[in-house]
């Protein structure tokens, strides 16, 4: 094949794939004539041209050209094909369409008819070349139906037109309605949706209906316009106060000494900024997105230092909460108390996190409190249990000292250590529960004074039952000793009987009575008796000066004498070196026999003192002063 021939081949193959690069970029459909045209002269070329006689083989690029002008071909033949299968697709939707608009013309249905005689007429100009037969009578049957179309659409004009007449009567009435301005733009607004609504459909408006319809609308707006404008000059007014607090967070992030800044206030003050920027109220919306952003600008700024310092204050608090749990290890509650004290008045928050990771590290902080706080409720429920038995045994002690108290008076006498047992038990026993430690104390204190009171009361008894039985030894022995002396014999087994017979004598008073009973039988000589006079009656005379009892008239002077010597010695010698009625009545209690003819002045005179001592408690100290307590 010549060179000339080539290139006129290669030119022609050339045109032809730039048509088909045509067809393909066309943005409507596909022209299948044109697609026809180019495929019957790509096929002719080929057929002219053949195998090259020389058997040379084409060059790479006539074979590229080649395989691009077959998928070209490819493509163009898919895309047809979808047309075909459109135009099919369309084709049973306008049959569909067509069977609509008959029925509901048939049922007198217009705007069904309308839905379906628009969607027609739309599918039927986006189908191209509808000349084919097929189209052509679903153009006849359309033709035919639309008479009929027509007349419902006049019906239909001339009862739209009475409604669009109602329509205007009801703005008419709005106007001096009072309805709220909001509700009222609403209904104006309804009312033109409405109108157009009837426009679309197809059934216009004649102009002056229009006007009419449209100057109603105005008049009944009007109350409307002033309340916007209100709404326009807050909606200004909230833009101001937006532009306010950003402005006043660029001057906050310029003033802030970013080297010592004051965490706690800077991330109150973005938030209560933010709050507030929110609070304003609603602005123009040109305005929402330009404001937003500046203020997202800004809050972005802080949030470079906040978000660091939110993430320090995060980690200071969790090596905090894990120094509270290690608090579990301390073996000495105490000790961890007063840590954890001292641990929980660390935590503080300088940024404050999102609400979920802040609940999260609070509960985790309350729970490693916890650990500890239930290490102390454990301890005090020991506490607790431990005083309650110290309260039951405390209980049980004073209970002892009651019924000790409340016992006879030998059993009382045989007991006196019982307080003092008692008193160090009730020390070494701990501590009770603290409700109930005042009034323990209190009947503790009131069990030992009965106790007290009554081993006195006891002592005193006895005191007085010992004196009894002294006194009866001592008259026996003056009855005796008097017989005596009077010469009578005395049956030596019938005066032992009668002594043994009386309770015995207790403490030094039982040596000098039996002293005195082992004199009884003898006869004393009369220095003796003479003796044994001046002794009582010494003894007496002090008695009767110390129990404050009158002594016979013969005794003034040395009662005088008695006086200034006890006043003297108490000057010099103190109290201490005072007489003791009882030591003076034990003296002349055992003394032994005295003359005849005064032996029974002396007895009375012994036991007036006797009865004056028995009278009431004498201290020692009180008769060494002179007088009773």
């Amino acid at each position: 094949m010549s060179k000339q021939l080539k290139n006129a081949n290669l030119g022609n193959r050339q045109a032809i794939f730039d048509e088909i690069n045509a067809l393909l970029e066309a943005s409507n459909d596909i022209d299948e004539t044109r697609a026809k045209k180019v495929r019957k002269a790509l096929d002719a070329l080929r057929s002219a041209t053949g195998e090259t006689a020389d058997g040379e083989e084409h060059r790479e690029a006539d074979i590229q050209l080649d395989a691009n002008i077959d998928a070209g071909l490819e493509t163009l033949r898919a895309r047809i094909h979808k047309q075909v299968e459109r135009r099919k697709r369309d084709y049973e939707k306008a049959l569909k369409l067509i069977d609509e608009l008959e029925t509901a013309l048939k049922n007198d249905e217009l705007q069904k008819a309308e839905r379906a005689n628009n969607r027609l007429l739309s599918l039927m100009g986006n189908v191209p070349g509808p000349s084919e037969q097929r189209w052509k009578d679903i153009e006849k049957r359309l033709q035919g139906v639309r008479p009929q179309l027509r007349k419902l659409e006049s019906w239909r004009h001339w009862g739209t037109t009475q409604v669009r007449q109602d329509l205007i009567n009801q703005i008419v009435l709005l106007k001096d309605s009072g309805m709220q301005p909001e509700k009222l733009a609403k209904q104006i607004q309804k009312a033109r949706d409405q109108w157009h609504a009837w426009d679309k459909s197809g059934d216009h408006a004649g102009k002056e209906l229009w006007k009419t319809f449209d100057q109603a609308c105005k008049e009944a707006y009007k109350p409307c316009t002033a309340h916007f404008e209100k709404l326009k000059k807050r909606r200004a007014e909230n833009l101001s106060q937006r532009q306010a607090i950003i402005d006043a967070l660029n001057t906050r992030f310029a003033t802030t000494d970013w080297k010592q800044p004051d965490w706690r206030d800077i991330d109150r003050f973005v938030s209560h900024a933010r709050r507030d920027f929110h609070k304003t109220g609603t602005i123009d919306f040109r305005h929402r997105k330009p404001v937003a952003r500046a203020l997202d600008e800004v809050i972005g700024k802080f949030e470079e230092h906040l978000s660091r310092e939110r993430s320090h204050s995060s980690r200071v608090r969790e090596k905090l909460i894990s120094d509270i749990e290690a608090l579990g290890e301390v073996a000495n509650l105490h000790d961890a108390l007063d840590q954890l004290e001292v641990l929980k008045k660390q935590w503080k928050i300088t940024v404050v996190g999102k609400r979920d990771h802040e609940n999260k590290l609070w509960k985790r902080f309350q729970s490693a409190c916890d650990i500890t706080y239930r290490r102390r409720d454990e301890e005090r429920k020991e506490q607790a249990a431990e005083r309650n038995e110290n309260l039951k045994q405390k209980q049980a002690l004073i209970d002892e000292l009651a019924q000790t108290a409340a016992a006879c008076d030998g059993e009382l006498l045989a007991n006196t250590s019982t307080l003092a047992r008692i008193q160090g038990r009730w020390e070494e026993i701990g501590r009770v529960p603290r409700e109930r430690e005042k009034s323990l104390n209190s009947r503790w204190q009131e069990e030992q004074k009965h106790f007290r009171n009554a081993l006195k009361a006891a002592e005193s008894r006895a005191h007085a039952s010992a004196l009894d039985n002294l006194a009866k030894r001592a008259a026996l022995c003056n009855h005796w000793e008097q017989a005596i002396l009077a010469g009578s014999v005395i049956d030596t087994g019938t005066v032992t009987s009668e002594w043994n017979a009386l309770p015995e004598l207790s403490n030094a008073s039982a040596a000098v009575m039996n002293q005195r009973f082992t004199q009884v039988l003898t006869r004393p000589d009369d220095a003796t008796l003479s003796r044994n006079l001046a002794d009582k009656q010494a003894a007496c005379l002090k008695i009767e000066v110390l129990l404050e009892l009158e002594s016979p008239e013969e005794y003034q002077a040395e009662r005088m004498a008695y006086q200034i010597e006890r006043l003297n010695a108490s000057m010099k010698m103190g109290q201490s070196a005072q007489d003791s009625p009882e030591d003076l009545l034990l003296t002349a209690l055992t003394i032994g026999a005295v003359p005849a003819d005064t032996a029974d002045a002396i007895e009375q005179r012994i036991k007036k003192c006797l009865a004056r001592y028995k009278e009431k408690p004498w201290s020692k100290q009180s008769f060494r002063q002179g007088r009773p307590d």
